[in-house]
């Protein structure tokens, strides 16, 4: 199973510009490979703006060795670099899910395989310009 998704990944890559990989298709899980860890940032109400009196939070995050991105229209042509940014760090969505924090925490400060859906930042709340809805996290062997 574990070899037909890296296959799937592999086909996944569509090209490499500008020290990035673009992934296709969108919506569909990928699997990607990198250092779990987790990170101390701020919160609401102004997300690291006032940090004096913004939450701190704790999330999850993969450091990737390669910056990805995923096919994006920006809402204006000017913001294109803004919008469309690509990332090497990417926020795993896990929360709620005992099995996943289970497998993050087992793996915390290694490289990890990670299978999820990946989804460009809507909101502030997100953390990083690409994040990822996680399904899976593996050891690597």
């Amino acid at each position: 199973m574990l070899a037909s998704v890296l296959a799937f990944v592999m086909m996944a890559l569509l090209r490499q510009a500008e020290d990035q990989t673009v992934l296709k298709p969108e919506g569909k899980p990928v699997v990607l490979n990198g250092r779990i860890s987790l990170v101390h940032g701020y919160g609401p109400p102004g997300w690291g703006e006032d940090p004096k009196h913004d939450a701190k939070i704790v999330y999850w995050v993969i450091d990737l060795p390669t910056a990805i991105n995923t096919p994006c229209e920006p809402e204006r042509p000017e913001w294109a670099a803004r919008d469309c940014q690509s990332a090497k760090r990417l926020r795993l969505l896990i929360e709620g899910h005992d099995q996943l924090q289970a497998e993050a925490n087992a793996t915390q400060g290694r490289r990890a395989i990670v299978t999820g859906v990946l989804h460009r930042q809507d909101t502030a709340g997100e953390m990083t310009p690409i994040f990822m809805d996680v399904t899976n996290i593996s050891p690597l062997p």
